[in-house]
């Protein structure tokens, strides 16, 4: 199949299942209120493109790349961004979330120092190996999301919720929480508060 380019297009509305998306290159390019389910993503490119209110829900990628995304009040299931990451190592799939539902979502070996996740809603996520650096989880529901081997020095939780941080594998230091919630933090080291 040839491959297809497309800049500074917009697309509303747009509502695939399970279809096959190959050999497309999207440049500052527009989704909103945009509808992907079960779709099969092969050697595609997307580059600062900009998703608005859209679902995306178990997208299946290989040979596929997305760097600095900006996701607005998006719902997102099932999506593994480490797949997404860059092959030259030169950008990071997210640049910028706000207001968005995420449920079994995974960040494997990414960069996210500084990253804002603040005020998002991540469900049973999953980050394992990242770079989590002063990134900010204010007022997150973390329900069920596990971190395992990050550095969350400087990370701010402040009003997060529902979070399980495996304390033995991911450096703290400088990381700010709340109370009750900077308890749980205690029985990964198997200590318990009476």
């Amino acid at each position: 199949m040839p491959s297809k380019y497309y800049e500074g297009e917009s697309f509303r509305g747009l509502s695939l299942s399970g279809e096959l998306i190959e050999g497309l290159t999207l440049v500052d390019c527009l989704f909103d209120g945009c509808v992907f389910e079960g779709c099969k993503i092969l050697r595609c490119v997307i580059n600062s493109c900009r998703f608005v209110n859209c679902r995306i829900t178990d997208p299946k990628t290989d040979y596929s790349e997305a760097k600095f995304l900006v996701l607005e009040g998006c719902q997102l299931s099932g999506v593994n961004w480490g797949l997404l990451v860059p092959g030259n190592g030169f950008g990071e799939p997210l640049d910028k979330l706000s207001g968005c539902r995420m449920k079994y979502n995974f960040f494997t070996e990414m960069d996210l120092r500084k990253f804002s996740f603040s005020g998002s809603e991540l469900d049973g996520c999953t980050f394992a190996d990242c770079r989590l650096t002063d990134s900010v989880f204010t007022d997150c529901r973390l329900g069920g999301t596990e971190f395992f081997r990050c550095d969350m020095n400087g990370a701010d939780f402040r009003g997060a919720s529902g979070y399980r941080i495996d304390v033995l594998t991911c450096p703290v230091k400088r990381a700010r929480f709340n109370l009750p919630e900077a308890a749980d933090l205690l029985h990964g080291l198997g200590l318990r508060l009476e």
